[in-house]
């Protein structure tokens, strides 16, 4: 993350430098929505707010905050027992299988990053970089289990008395943003703007984001 922040501020310095061009001179807030899939199965929402900045009359620095919700597919089937005391006082032991169907991951990112506008006209395409830092609430979905009882530990099968794998669930990643996008000058202080993202995650799967909103 330090790596990625350097690189950023490293161009922008450079790009003040370069260019003739008051900085900070204006400001613009953003809202977006759209979609997020890591395939198409999975599609899932996007919300976004975004504050920007010129540093030159191509490059602006921008910063942002949000949240969505991405979809991981996954599958490992869990094998366990598990003891109980029914009414006469009797143990039983029960087998119970599940399969993981899924990751489910709820993120709201911190962004800082840098876009360069290719032109500047009614249309306004242009590239991004984005440094990213993601809190995440995780969680895993299951299917219907399936349960057998025993009389005894020595009835049950060896296959649910084995060690089973211990899931790590992350609270917390880093990536870097990458984008394409477009704006589209509606009047003299609002703007349509259109953008594709791939999002690259040192912990979670890597996403593709459209989005759509408007800036003023």
């Amino acid at each position: 993350m330090k790596k990625i922040l350097f690189i950023l501020t490293f161009i922008s310095l450079n790009v003040l430098e370069a260019q003739e061009s008051k900085p900070f001179s204006n400001f613009d807030i953003g809202f977006y929505g759209g979609i997020n899939f890591y395939n198409t199965d999975n599609i899932r929402g996007d919300f976004l707010v975004e504050l920007k900045t010129n540093l030159t009359s191509s490059f602006k620095l921008k910063a942002s905050t949000g949240y969505f919700t991405t979809i991981q597919p996954y599958s490992y089937t869990v094998r366990t027992y598990s003891e109980n005391t029914i009414i006469d006082s009797l143990p039983r032991y029960f087998a119970t299988k599940y399969n993981l169907v899924s990751k489910t991951y709820d993120i709201f990112p911190l962004t800082l990053g840098i876009q360069y506008n290719f032109v500047h006209s009614i249309f306004s395409p242009y590239i991004s970089i984005d440094a990213v830092y993601n809190f995440i609430l995780s969680s895993i979905d299951t299917s219907p289990g399936e349960s057998w009882s025993y009389n005894s530990i020595d009835e049950i099968p060896p296959e649910f008395k084995g060690i089973q794998k211990n899931e790590q669930l992350p609270n917390h990643s880093y990536g870097i943003i990458l984008g394409v996008g477009t704006s589209y000058q509606i009047s003299s202080k609002l703007n349509l703007d259109i953008r594709y993202l791939f999002k690259y995650d040192n912990r979670i799967i890597n996403t593709n984001h459209f989005i759509v909103g408007i800036y003023f």
